[in-house]
């Protein structure tokens, strides 16, 4: 009996990609595909556009950001008393579906920037073509198309992707202005981008100089970009203090705090939501863990554990786990860094193979706290569900 070789099926692909990411655009193809294939595997519940409310507060912070009215009226909105990017986008566009487009073309702006970072680290676009596939089937790029519910998180994304890689000192502080306006979650986030400096500067260093004591990781945090994050926290939180006093006093948080961490409820829906917002990413951040510690790189190691556990902790104290494991995506190119410096290429490619075939198979999950679930499906799934609803079939509820 003739056996299959998949070591051969695993050339031939390799040769496949290859041949189809050849010439000067070859990058914008592979991110229009890997967008359209992510929009396909988990097409966005669109009719969460009419039943979130989320809407009609951004509506009435764009008439006047200072004294939003109905505040009680609006469910858990008094979040979004400082997220001010949104409402400035409607009242510039006056419409709701502009604001869905502009996050849409601001996703694949986001998986362009991130895959020609990759693509910059390893110069290998078979591999570059893998973490795209896997990064493109996960929550964080998923949620630019699926956050059809006035969340915003894609334009923080999007802002903190650009301060990642922008060296302009003005620029990053308005970048980093515009994530924290977007949701407070750019603030821990921020954290997120001074580590990936940090892993930039130690592994790029040259090869006869030492990367692995306590002082070089010290000056790799403390870099010139990282004092800018510090500004603009400062900043932030100065204004925000005083906008609060001012115009918001008494004001508080019903969302977040250890009542949340600790309901039933709420702990349902974790364990799904820490495999959700990683997928098959959760693979290459073990790995890169690993890989750091086989190498005697301990305090680097350290550093973006404390980081990872800052993620974690953050995430598990509010209801939308999803959301705030997401702003992690920085430790993502951190793997790919790491492990692109020290891992063989050819043992990184099979890595990022396995990674990425699971981020694709994996359906994705949103859980929205306490038990309230959101199911992107599949296009032909998503194609049945409306012929059932037109027909009266009554197969799905």
């Amino acid at each position: 009996m003739e056996q299959l070789s998949l070591a051969n099926q695993y050339t031939r692909l390799i040769h496949f990609i290859e041949s189809k990411t050849e010439g000067q655009f070859w990058l914008w193809k592979l991110v229009l595909f890997c967008a359209l294939l992510s929009w396909c595997l988990a097409v966005p519940p669109y009719t969460v556009i009419t039943l979130s409310d989320a809407w009609a507060f951004i509506k009435v912070q764009s008439e006047d950001l200072l004294h939003p009215t109905n505040l009680e009226v609006y469910i858990r909105r008094e979040n979004m008393v400082m997220r001010w990017v949104l409402p400035l986008v409607y009242f510039l566009t006056r419409s709701v579906v502009m604001i869905l487009v502009i996050q849409a073309l601001m996703g694949i702006g986001f998986l362009y920037l991130f895959s020609r970072e990759v693509f910059r680290q390893t110069n290998d676009k078979v591999l570059t073509t893998f973490f795209a596939l896997g990064l493109s089937n996960i929550f964080v790029f998923s949620w630019f198309f699926v956050d059809t519910a006035g969340y915003g998180d894609g334009y923080a994304y999007f802002f903190l992707m650009l301060a990642l890689l922008i060296r302009n000192p003005i620029l990053l502080f308005v970048c980093l202005q515009a994530a924290f306006f977007t949701d407070e979650r750019a603030l821990v986030a921020s954290g997120y981008l001074i580590l990936w400096w940090m892993t930039d500067f130690l592994l790029n260093k040259p090869k006869n100089e030492n990367a692995t004591d306590f002082l070089t990781v010290l000056r790799g945090i403390f870099t010139p970009r990282t004092w800018v994050v510090l500004i603009a926290l400062g900043v932030y939180v100065v204004f925000r203090s005083y906008i609060m006093r001012t115009y918001f006093p008494g004001h508080s948080y019903t969302t977040m705090g250890t009542p949340v961490l600790f309901a039933d409820m709420h702990r349902w829906g974790l364990g799904s939501s820490l495999w959700f917002s990683f997928e098959g990413m959760w693979l290459p951040l073990s790995v890169t863990g690993y890989a750091l510690c086989a190498t005697g790189r301990i305090w680097h190691f350290l550093a973006l554990l404390a980081g990872f556990v800052v993620l974690i902790i953050t995430g598990i104290f509010v209801h939308d786990v999803d959301r705030a494991l997401g702003y992690g995506f920085p430790l993502l190119l951190i793997s790919n860094l790491v492990l692109s410096r020290l891992v063989p290429p050819a043992d990184y490619r099979k890595l990022a193979f396995v990674v990425a075939f699971f981020c694709m198979i994996s359906p994705l999950c949103y859980t929205n706290g306490y038990n309230k679930v959101i199911w992107a499906e599949p296009l032909p799934m998503k194609a049945l569900m409306y012929i059932d609803a037109k027909a009266n079939w009554g197969w799905f509820d």
